[in-house]
C-alpha cells in the first residue's frame, strides 16, 4: 500500500510540474502557427488564410499577403517562383533583385519580383535539406509598390541602417531618390529608422550583422505596420524540430528510474520483513 501511495505521489508531482510549465509558456509566449515543417507567429488583425501546411495572412485594406511555405524543391529560384504562381495565379517571371544574406539561422536569398504594375512580391528563401523555405510579402496596389528585403551591413560600426537603405534605393528605384531622416519607430519587431521624400518612404532596422529594409512608393502610411508584420514573421520563423529520439530517450530514462525505485522499495520491504521475523523469533525465544 505504501509503495502504491509513493508511486502515485511521484507521478502526480511530475504531471503537476508539466502542467504548470505548459500553462506558463502559453501565457507568456506568442501565438504561433504550427505545422509539421515550420512555425511562424500568427498575425493578429490579419485574415487567416492558412492551411495545414501553409501559413498565409491577408490584410485586405493594404492589399497585402504574407505567406510562409516549404516547397519540395532544392532550387531556390524555381521553388519561389512555383510557390508564388501556385498561390496567386500569376507568373512573376524572373526576379528584378537577388542577393544572399547570412541571417542567424542560415543563408537566405532575398528576391524581389514585379509581375506587372499591379502586383509585386518580396521573398526571403533558404534551403532546408532537399526543400526550400519561402517567406513572401505580396502586395497588389495600383497606386504604389512596397518592397521588403534584408541586406548584410556594409559598416557594422554604423548606428542604423541608413547605409543599406541608400544602397537598396539605388538598386531598386528609378530614378534613385534622396530621403531625409525623419524619426525612429519602436515596433514589436525592433527599433526602426524612418526616412522619407515626397515620393518614397523607407524604413530600416539593424539586427545582428544585418539590416532589414522596407521601401514604399508614394503614400507610405501603412508601411510601419506592414514592415513590422513581415519581419516578425521572418525573425520568428523556425523549423519544427524532430524531437522523437529525445522523447524515446526521456521515456526510457523515466521507466528505468521508476523501475529502480520500485525495485528498491520491494527490496527494502523484503529486508524489513526479514528483520521483523528475526525480531519476533528472538522475542519468542526470550519468552
Amino acid at each position: 500500500m505504501k509503495i502504491t501511495i509513493t508511486l502515485a505521489t511521484f507521478v502526480f508531482a511530475l504531471l503537476s510540474v508539466g502542467a504548470v510549465n505548459a500553462q506558463g509558456g502559453e501565457a507568456n509566449g506568442v501565438a504561433y502557427f504550427r505545422s509539421r515543417a515550420f512555425n511562424v507567429p500568427i498575425l493578429a488583425g490579419w485574415e487567416d488564410q492558412s492551411t495545414e501546411t501553409v501559413a498565409q495572412f491577408h490584410l485586405a485594406e493594404a492589399g497585402a499577403t504574407i505567406r510562409t511555405a516549404v516547397v519540395p524543391q532544392d532550387d531556390i529560384l524555381a521553388a519561389a517562383g512555383a510557390d508564388l504562381s501556385a498561390a496567386f495565379g500569376v507568373d512573376f517571371g524572373a526576379p528584378i533583385y537577388q542577393d544572399k544574406v547570412n541571417l542567424a539561422d542560415g543563408t537566405w536569398t532575398a528576391l524581389i519580383y514585379e509581375a506587372n504594375a499591379r502586383i509585386s512580391a518580396s521573398v526571403m528563401a533558404r534551403l532546408a535539406g532537399s526543400e526550400t523555405v519561402v517567406i513572401s510579402f505580396v502586395e497588389s496596389d495600383p497606386v504604389g509598390r512596397i518592397l521588403m528585403l534584408a541586406a548584410t551591413r556594409s559598416d557594422e560600426s554604423a548606428a542604423d541602417a541608413s547605409g543599406e537603405i541608400a544602397t537598396a534605393i539605388d538598386r531598386l528605384l528609378d530614378p534613385p531618390a534622396t530621403l531625409e531622416r525623419q524619426e525612429s519607430l519602436a515596433l514589436p519587431s525592433g527599433e526602426w529608422l524612418l526616412l522619407s521624400s515626397e515620393r518614397y518612404t523607407a524604413m530600416g532596422m539593424v539586427f545582428g550583422n544585418d539590416s532589414y529594409l522596407a521601401i514604399a512608393e508614394l503614400a507610405g502610411e501603412p508601411l510601419p505596420m506592414l514592415a513590422d508584420a513581415f519581419n516578425r514573421t521572418l525573425l520568428g520563423f523556425f523549423i519544427t524540430p524532430d524531437n522523437s529520439p529525445y522523447l524515446a530517450l526521456g521515456l526510457a530514462a523515466t521507466f528505468i528510474i521508476l523501475g529502480t525505485l520500485v525495485g528498491s522499495l520491494f527490496w527494502r520491504e523484503r529486508a524489513l520483513r526479514k528483520d521483523l521475523a528475526l525480531l519476533q523469533a528472538l522475542a519468542g525465544a526470550d519468552g
